[in-house]
Parts: structure tokens; sequence; C-alpha cells
């Protein structure tokens, strides 16, 4: 456990009158870096009201009204989970029931676990029990039933669930249902069975004031010097995810081990390096990173290379990836400005088709989440997952002067065809 000089000030005096008392109260006072900045969970020492409470009063306007179900709905990690242990508290078949949509395969999943949260042996079983006393039983602990990853239940399950859904609101079970959107279409949101039953709650990424707040809050409880510019490097690198800003901030303490103190470190710039690197060993996205530089399968024909200042050599996928890794950090990139990249690292007459290769990234995550959305109607990228683009941004770059062989490729597709007018 790291020792900080805080709470021996603040103890002083009483540990000459009592110092048996005294050390007993220091100990159990002392804060460690992992308490303080928590990265998978209620980080209680450091929650921030996002937007100065908006959310929560937000939550509690929808919790006042009667028969509707609550949708919170927002990117990966901006908070939604956080929100709701803040306002209902952690404690399962206590302070509410906690369902995640991964868990659920068919309807009575769902129903299922939150009976068995709030039930013991001297209950019917679930299965002995009509679908309208598993309802009365839930109503009748009055917690509410929170269904985290809602876009996670299968698709074909969803109409089923909702239709339950909504009846079970209407006897007054309070639901809260926490989603990512996907280009905007919520699987709440979206589903007819549930028009005008729902009450929205909608989350953004998070500004730099907000995640500058976690450091704030969290550096002088452990000792570690404050310095606001310190702090606002490490919000500029969180690229707008309060998880991400909660791991940088514990890795600065860690960095320096339990032998120095951290209130005699000085909080700079030339610790970020050290600082990310560490926070990239909480992030494993190489098989994604992978399909994102490979592109998809070939048939045979080789893709064109293009030389790179510096002499080396790079496809389509392969110039599109560095051109993300580039300064400034984004969350929405159109394509001008990512042909605008691009054009930055080549030292070619030529150029590759970065609208053709953007078109494919949906095809290369088909079987997992995808980290980045190309919309080609509106011709932007999108951040899908802060975490899978912090990984990119800062995992070493492969440095090779040959050119990488192709695999086998799509049917019909050529990153290298000319692109079509941007009207088209």
């Amino acid at each position: 456990m790291r020792i900080t000089a805080a709470p021996f000030y603040a103890a002083e005096q009483m540990f000459f009158a009592r110092p048996n008392l005294a050390c007993t109260c220091i100990l159990a006072s002392m804060l460690t870096p992992e308490d303080v900045f928590v990265t998978d969970g209620y980080p209680k020492h450091t929650y921030v009201s996002f937007e100065e409470g908006k959310k929560e009063a937000e939550l509690r306007d929808g919790l006042s009204q009667q028969n509707k179900i609550i949708s919170i709905s927002g990117p990966s990690k901006s908070g939604k989970t956080t929100l709701c242990n803040r306002v209902f508290g952690t404690d399962k078949g206590i302070s509410r029931m906690y369902v995640t949509g991964d868990s659920v395969a068919k309807a009575d999943d769902l129903w299922l676990e939150a009976y068995r949260q709030i039930t013991d042996d001297t209950d019917k079983n679930f299965f002995e029990a009509t679908h309208t006393e598993r309802i009365d039983k839930l109503i009748s602990s009055e917690i509410p039933l929170v269904i985290d990853d809602f876009h996670y239940i299968p698709r074909e399950v969803q109409p089923a669930i909702a239709r339950q859904m909504k009846n079970a609101a209407s006897e007054g079970l309070r639901i809260v249902c926490l989603s990512v959107p996907h280009r905007g279409d919520d699987p709440i949101r979206s589903n007819t069975d549930l028009s005008g039953r729902f009450f929205s709650v909608t989350f953004e990424f998070w500004n730099e004031s907000d995640l500058i707040q976690i450091a704030a809050n969290g550096f002088p409880k452990v000792g570690f010097p404050s310095a606001p510019a310190f702090d606002t490097l490490l919000a500029n690198e969180a690229l707008k995810s309060p998880q991400i800003m909660q791991t940088l901030c514990l890795e600065s303490c860690r960095m320096h081990g339990l032998d120095k103190p951290l209130e005699s470190v000085t909080p700079t710039a030339a610790l970020l390096p050290e600082i990310k690197t560490r926070t990239l060993r909480s992030y494993n996205y190489t098989t994604a990173l992978q399909l994102l530089k490979q592109g998809p399968p070939t048939r045979g024909k080789e893709r064109l290379d293009y030389k790179l200042r510096g002499g080396t050599h790079a496809d389509a996928y392969q110039c599109l990836t560095a051109a993300l890794r580039l300064d400034p950090p984004f969350l929405h990139l159109g394509l001008d400005e990512l042909r605008t990249r691009v054009r930055g690292l080549l030292d070619d007459t030529k150029e590759p088709n970065i609208r053709s290769a953007l078109q494919q990234y949906s095809g290369l995550f088909k079987d997992q989440p995808l980290p980045l959305d190309w919309d080609d109607e509106k011709r932007r990228l999108t951040v899908v997952d802060p975490h899978f683009y912090f990984f990119l941004r800062n995992t070493p770059e492969e440095r090779t002067n040959a050119s990488p062989k192709a695999a086998p490729r799509t049917a019909g597709y050529s990153p290298d065809t000319p692109e079509p007018p941007l009207g088209n």
C-alpha cells in the first residue's frame, strides 16, 4: 500500500496525544490510487456529475413518470452504467435488479435472472410461476429492473421482450434499458411496440471540463500534486471517455512504484509517453487492429503499394490506418479530412481509393462489434469504441521497407479504382 503525506498532516496532533488510536485512524483513511481511480466499476471517489448533473436529473424525472420505460442511450463507455449505479446503487436484488443483454438468448432468460435476484427458497420456483406471477413478484420488490447493453440481445428476440416490457411497465414495474445506438437506430426507441412508452435520456461523449474534473477530484486524495495543465493533457488523450481518463490517472500514479512518494512527483508532459504505454496494457484490440490494417481477403491479385514519406510502402488499408493515428484525435471525421491526412503521408504521384476502402469496414467486423463505423451516405467515419481508438493511436506502428503480402481478395472490389465524385 502506498503511503501519502496528506493523511499524516491531518492527524499530526492526534498522533502525539493518542498514538495508537491515531495510527488506526490513519491506516483506515488512506486511499490507494486503485481505490480512487476505478477503471471498471463505480468510481465513488471520482464520480463526476456529467453535464453538471443534467443526466441524473433526467433519469429521476423519468422515474417519476408512471408506466414509462426509461431508455438511456449513448456511445459505448460514456457513463450510462455509472449513472445507474449512482442513482440506484450497486447491490443486485437490493437496490436494483441488473441483467446484461449478452446473457439473454431468449425472452425467459431476462425474467429468470431478474426473478432469481429477488427471491429465495421460500418463493415459488420461476418455472412453476405464471408470467403474471413473476412480474407481480418483481413489482413487489419496489426496485427497478436495469437492462444493460440491450442491443446485445438477439434482434429476433427483442420484439418479444419489448412487448413483455411494455405490459410489465403498465403494471408498475420500473424498467431502465441501456443501449448503444447504431447510426442513431436505437433498439428501444425504434421499436414500434414501445412507441410512446419510453422516456429518453441521451448520452454523448464527455467534454474536456468533465474529464478534467476526474483528475481534479482524485489526485488530491492520493497526494498527487495538483497541476491543471497536466490534467488537461490527460483529458485530451482520453478521447472523450471517462473510463480512459480513469485509467490514465491511475497509471500516472502507479508508474512511480511504491518507493517514491507521490507528493514528490512533478507532473509534466514528459510523463505522458510512459503513462500511455502503461494504459495500453488495459486494452487489447490486436485482432481488430490487424483486421483494419489487412483489409478484406483478396483473391490472387495483389494490392498496389504507395510510397510514404521516409521511404516505406503501404497499401490502401495501411495508409488509412496510419492516417487514423495522426493528431488531432477525432470522434467523427469526414471523407475530405481523411483524404487530406492520407495525402500528408504520401510521397507518391498516385493515391489510394480511400472511400472504397472505408466501404469495406463493416464487413471486416461482421463477427464482432464495430469499433469504427463508416457512413457512406454522410461520408463520415465515427469512432464507436474509444478504447479501440486509444489502442490504435498509441500502439507502436510496425515499420518495414518491404511491401506487405496481399491477403486473398474479395471479388469485384478494387481499392485502386478511381473514386466516384463525392455527390454520387
